[in-house]
Formats: structure tokens, sequence, C-alpha cells
């Protein structure tokens, strides 16, 4: 059906134009004020640099002036003539006077006039030569006597001619005799020449016009014209200017219609005023060719936004235009529009019936979901459950969609033995264990518990104010749904509880490490609570108790079953004492395992340590094993009494008996100086009977297996201690270092050092890799 123009595509295509627009014409003013104030601050930068440079030469040009009439004030000359009055006979004093006076009478510098005026014996030294003073004396001597408050001062005079509005200030360079002391009376008077000093002022150009002001106020020269100048004299921004404090700065005035900038400068040498006047509206003026290019530029931009957006605005309102074709039929659109509804009211009315049968069938999927828990958890667990996915599939409440703490609580039963349960019930008392954690942690703080992997699984939130905190309340928890069990099913049970973390996606890690916590009660109670931080050790390297293991096998291989016992109890104590991880336990356990398994080694020998009522392998039935009591008892049942059996059932030759004996003797006492003599005769036989027995069993003779055992001894101290050569050669009875040192290379190829480093290098090799 096709639509009429809608006032929606009118709203739309007047956003589009309004979006487009603005921006190009806020870029355009910006552009405009940014390019006329940039223009004005170049222009006035410009003029503070020639000001700058003006007021540097025309100082440096006074300074010069300064400093010659400063060396000529201190020269003999002057002191000569200041000193005594002047008479005939020294009247050669004053030539000498005037020939100094005469060199420094540069005209390039600006002087025109130089006189030495002795107030006291009312005389004149000037170009002119030696005059006395007349009476009454002149006002512009009176005038510089007045004003010479320094021991050298520039000082301004009205001119003579005060009624032409050309003159100029005549200005004074005076020195004082003495420097200090008033009233003065002497004083040198150079006068300058305004027209050689202020021959470089350079003239009005683009960058405006320079006018010098004396200390009070008045031109001492500029390049405006008469006019001009006579104009700015009135300005209060002269006044302005004139008793500011700052050495420096920026002004502006008007001057008729037209507005002008002052930039000043102070000179703190001699108090004059260096003023540059600019015409603001000229640099405004150069900006308007940029502001009308820009005007232009905006009007073709907005040209090409209407076009734009009269597309624009087609394709924007054809989707709502097949949103409404889809949605309401032909009578519903006909009706709208009688009816004076728009498409949004017609679209609004057939949404609103959709959305009722959308609720229809979210309750029913809602109660679907409810029954579907149990899947989603373990979808969640197993970490195939997308993140996006989580909040809506675990249905979880605002409270519970962005926890402070998480962590997963793993929970598995004991030992049933002396409950009224068998261990085919295991599964059945988890699920019952799952619905007394529902009924024991409140629905707020878990998600839905499973059974998974002989466990209770649980994911417990808290909005706790430290981690410590919410593990005390992980605690607690557990401790009562212990309580509860022992209650209700009088079996003990214990947890494993992950790290804590914060995102529902890292669940899947959290249930491995609640696991791994369980796999540490084997040196714990029967009922714990275990925290994965604080049972998994630090990754390091220890070494497995090779002598005690060794021991082990011995006292089982010659039938001493206390012995063995002891020995085994040893084992465990370092196995639970040390801080080893759990796949390290079970590795330490299944070598001892291998060790024992393979004592019997007569042809004839059987041996078969299976369970009769299990028929797991060994392997599997260690694994099963939870605790140091139960393992201790099953190597005990299942592996070292079966073996003495069958040691005890195959009797040994009486020359392999006697062997053994010598070989227990030698592996438990090697660090002592023994001899053949010694061991037949606490073995209670002949030493020639014994050499004979050692021969046919073992062939070898009693000092060769003692010095092989002696070797073995040196290579297990060499790996796995950190013992000097030296002091392995003492402990295994050799007279000096060097006679070990020669046996060990000839018995392995090697010095021990080099034996030593080898095995080194091969394990840091094995970390590497």
């Amino acid at each position: 059906m096709k639509l009429k123009l809608s006032r929606y595509q009118v709203k739309l295509f007047t956003l589009c134009l309004l979006l487009g627009a603005i921006p190009v014409v806020t870029l355009g003013v910006f552009s405009f004020m940014k390019s006329s104030a940039l223009i004005e601050s170049k222009v006035l930068k410009g003029n503070d640099q020639l000001l700058l440079q003006t007021q540097t030469q025309l100082e440096n040009t006074l300074k010069i002036i300064d400093f010659s009439i400063f060396q000529l004030s201190i020269s003999q000359q002057v002191t000569d003539v200041l000193r005594a009055p002047i008479e005939a006979r020294n009247y050669s004093l004053v030539d000498n006077l005037l020939e100094s006076m005469l060199r420094i009478q540069i005209y390039e510098l600006g002087i025109r006039d130089m006189e030495l005026i002795h107030m006291d014996q009312r005389w004149i030294i000037n170009n002119k030569g030696y005059t006395k003073l007349e009476e009454p004396v002149k006002p512009v001597y009176s005038a510089l006597f007045a004003q010479s408050d320094k021991p050298i001062k520039w000082v301004t005079l009205p001119p003579k001619d005060t009624e032409s509005n050309t003159a100029r200030p005549v200005i004074y360079l005076v020195k004082r005799f003495p420097n200090y002391a008033s009233p003065a009376v002497a004083m040198l008077v150079t006068q300058m020449s305004t027209q050689e000093l202020f021959r470089t002022l350079p003239k009005s150009g683009e960058l405006g016009s320079i006018m010098i002001l004396d200390d009070k106020g008045a031109v001492l020269e500029t390049n405006m014209t008469l006019d001009a100048e006579n104009t700015v004299r009135g300005l209060p921004v002269m006044e302005d200017i004139r008793h500011t404090s700052q050495s420096s700065g920026y002004l502006t005035g008007q001057i008729g219609q037209e507005e002008f900038g002052f930039t000043f400068r102070k000179s703190p040498y001699n108090g004059w005023t260096y003023l540059s006047i600019v015409s603001l509206d000229s640099m405004k003026s150069e900006s308007k060719s940029i502001g009308w290019a820009t005007f232009w530029a905006g009007i073709v931009i907005i040209v090409l936004v209407i076009l734009l957006s009269l597309s624009g605005t087609n394709n924007l309102y054809r989707p709502l235009r097949s949103l409404y074709q889809k949605t309401a039929s032909t009578e519903e659109a006909t009706a709208g529009q009688e009816d004076g509804q728009d498409e949004f009211q017609v679209i609004e009315r057939r949404m609103n019936l959709m959305s009722q049968s959308y609720l229809d069938i979210s309750s029913h999927v809602q109660q679907l979901r409810l029954e579907l828990k149990p899947y989603t958890m373990l979808k969640l667990v197993k970490g195939e459950l997308p993140a996006k996915q989580i909040p809506e599939q675990l249905q979880l409440p605002d409270r519970q969609r962005h926890p402070e703490w998480l962590a997963v609580a793993a929970i598995q039963i004991g030992s049933l033995a002396g409950t009224r349960f068998g261990e085919g019930d295991r599964e059945l008392l988890l699920y019952a264990i799952g619905n007394i954690v529902e009924d024991t942690i409140p629905s707020d703080q878990r998600l839905h518990p499973i059974v998974m992997d002989q466990s209770q699984i649980t994911v417990i939130s808290g909005r706790s104010d430290s981690i410590d905190d919410f593990k005390q309340s992980l605690s607690s928890l557990i401790e009562q749904v212990q309580e509860n069990v022992l209650t209700y099913l009088g079996i003990p049970i214990s947890a494993g509880i992950s790290r804590p973390y914060t995102s529902y996606e890292e669940t899947p890690k959290a249930y491995a490490e609640g696991l791994n916590a369980l796999k540490y009660r084997i040196t714990k109670e029967s009922e714990s609570i275990l925290f994965i931080e604080a049972e998994e050790p630090e990754t390091q390297m220890v070494l497995f108790p090779e002598h005690l293991v060794k021991q082990l096998v011995e006292a089982v291989k010659f039938a001493d079953e206390k012995r063995a016992h002891q020995l085994l109890r040893e084992f465990l104590q370092i196995l639970s004492n040390r801080e080893l991880s759990h796949n390290q336990m079970q590795n330490w356990l299944m070598k001892l395992l291998l060790d024992l398994f393979y004592i019997p080694d007569q042809p004839n020998a059987t041996f078969s340590p299976l369970d009769k009522k299990s028929a797991l392998p060994l392997y599997e039935q260690l694994k099963r094993l939870n605790t140091v009591e139960e393992i201790e008892q099953w190597f005990k049942e299942q592996i070292i009494l079966p073996i003495i059996e069958t040691e005890e059932d195959n009797k040994e030759a009486p020359f392999q008996k006697i062997s053994n004996e010598v070989i227990r003797i030698i592996q438990t006492e090697y660090d002592r100086a023994l001899t053949l003599e010694e061991c037949a005769s606490r073995l209670n036989y002949h030493s020639s009977y014994l050499r004979r027995a050692l021969k046919k069993s073992l062939n070898v003779n009693f000092t060769e297996y003692l010095l092989a055992y002696r070797m073995d001894i040196a290579k297990k101290w060499l790996t796995e201690t950190e013992m000097k050569v030296a002091d392995i050669a003492q402990r295994l009875q050799y007279n000096n270092p060097q006679n070990f040192i020669r046996y060990f290379k000839k018995a392995t190829g090697m010095t021990p050092g080099q034996y030593r480093g080898k095995w080194l290098s091969e394990q840091s090799g094995e970390e590497h890799a």
C-alpha cells in the first residue's frame, strides 16, 4: 500500500537539516572569530616587537652618552677646574677641559652643546669658553639645578618657543657635583639634539604609529601627523597610560568613530614611555574577506545538507513504511487514517496485541526454565553457557546480577564406615545434601545446587565489605551445612572452597579449584572446610625421600614388619608436613607403590596384592583414599603384609640370606669403618665363609660392594644436597679428598664437581622445557 507524505518525514528532514546546518554555522562563526583574533594578535605582537626594538636602539644611544659624560665628570680636567677658583695663572685648566668636552661632542650621538656651570663661583664653561654667570640666573639653569636630585639624570624642559605646536621639549643630561650632597654647587649639562637622537624612529606604516613621551607625559617625538598627535594627546587613555603602575601593557580607546589599540612600554632607565598606536578597524577589515569566504562556503554546504537530508529522510522512512505495511492490515490502516491516527499509533495498537501474546508465551517458558535449572547450572559449571546469556538463563535477580564476590563450594562425603549407609547410597546422599544446602543457605546468596562428579556443587554469592569478610561468611554457611547434614543424615562431609571471583564466566575455573581444594583433605580431619588459596602450596622443587624409601624397601625385603611400619609412618609424616601439591602427593605415593610392588625378584615368586573384594586396580584404589590414616592402613594390609608373606614363603638360600644381612649392614652403616671381619663376627660366621657367600650370591667381594654403595651414596649427596666434596669424602671414610676424587673419577669417568654440575644443568634444562 502506497502512503501519502507523513508528518514524520517532515520531522526527520528538519532533524537532518539541523544536524547538518548547526555544525556548519557554528564552525563558520568560530572560524571567522578565530581568524580575526589571530590577525589582531599577530599585528599587536608585531607592534610590541617594533616598540621594543625602537626602545632598545634609543636607550643604547642614551647609555653611550651617559657613559661618556660620566667618564668626563670623573676626569682630572673636571676635577682640577672644580677644585679651586679659576685665575689667570691656572687658565690652562679651562683649555684642557674645553678640549676634553669637544672630543665627546659627537653630533651623530645627538649632543648639541655642553656646559659646566659653577653656582658658588658664578662661572660657566661651554663651547664659547669661560664666562661669568649672569645675574639674575637664567630660568633654564634654575630649573636644571632644581631637578638634579640624582648624580646623573635625563631632564626634559619645555621648549623656549611655547607658542608653537610643533616645538618639542628640550632634552638634557645633567651631572651634578657633588654626587649626593645637597644642594649641588656645580653641574655638567649636556643638551641633546632631538633631530639626531630620534632619526632612527620608524615611519608610520601598517603596524601603526609610534610616540615617545617623557616622564611628565610630554611628547618627545612621534611619526604621527600634527592633527593626529593633538587628537591623541587629549584622549583619556593617555592619562591612564601615564598613571598606570604597569611597565608594559595594552589598552584600547576611541579616536573619533574609530577604535585604536595602544601598546605601551615604560622604560625603567629614564622613565620615558614608548607608545604604539594602531587602528583596530583596519585590522578587522583584513578578516572580512575570510568572513565572506566562510559565509559562501557555509551556504554551499547547507545546500548540500538539504539535498542529502531529503535523500536520507526518504531512506530512513522506508523501514517505517515497510513496518507499517507488515504490521497493520488494510482495514486497520484505513480505519486509523479515518480516526486521525498516524502510522505509529496503528503500529502501537498492533504491538500491544503482540505483547500480550508474548507475555503468555513467556509465562510458559518461565515455567519450563524452572525445570531446566539443574541443566543450566551444569552448563555454567562446564563453561558451556555464553556470558551474555548467563543472567537470562539463570534468571538472576538484580541483587545477584552484579555480585561483589562469588565462590564455588564443592562438597564430598567422607568415609561411610560406621554409618547406616553403604557405598551404593553416595549419589542419593549427595542429592539429599543438595536439599539441605537449599534450606540452609538463603536463595539470594546462592544459585541452584547440583550434583556433579561425585560432588555437590553450589555457587555462593555475597556483598561483603572485603574478601576476608566474604570468606568468613562462606565458612559460617558451610559449617551450618555440615551441622545440618550431621544432624539429619549422620554422615561427615568436607567442603572445598574456590578463590573468590567477581564474574560468572569464571565459574568453570572456580569449580576446578573447589575440587582441587578437596584433594588436600588427605592430611585433614573427616569434616574439613578447605580454601584453595590456603591449601595449595606455591610451586617449588621438593625432593623425594629416596633414602627413606630404600630403607622401607629393605625392611620389607627382609620381612622386618615392625621397622617397615615405622618407616611407612615416617614417610607419610614427611608427605603430610611438606607443602606439596596434590599431584606431587599422588606421584610420591605411586612411586612408593611401584618400589614396593617390584620387591619380589625371585623367579618362582608370586605376588598378587589385588583386593579380592574390589575389581579396581591398585592405583585407582590409592586415588580414592582421603586421609593419611586410610593410606597407611591400605599400604599395610594391601601391599606390605602380602609382600612379607610372599618373601617368607619363598625362603632364601643360605648364601642369599647371609649376603642380604651383609648388604643390610653395609647400607645402614656405610659411613663407618666397616670390615669383613667385623660383619662376620656380628653374624657369627667366619670371614672366609662370608667372603664365599658374597661371591656366590652377588659375584662381588665385600670391599667392592662397600665401595660401590658408597659411590651411590656420594652421587645421591652430590645431587640432593649442597655438601662439600671434602665433607662427603670424610663421611664415607676416605683418608683424604684426593683419594675420593680419584676413585670417583675412575668409577664414573668424571670428578665429583663435574658430576654435580652436569646434574644441575640437566635439571635446569628440564625446568625450561
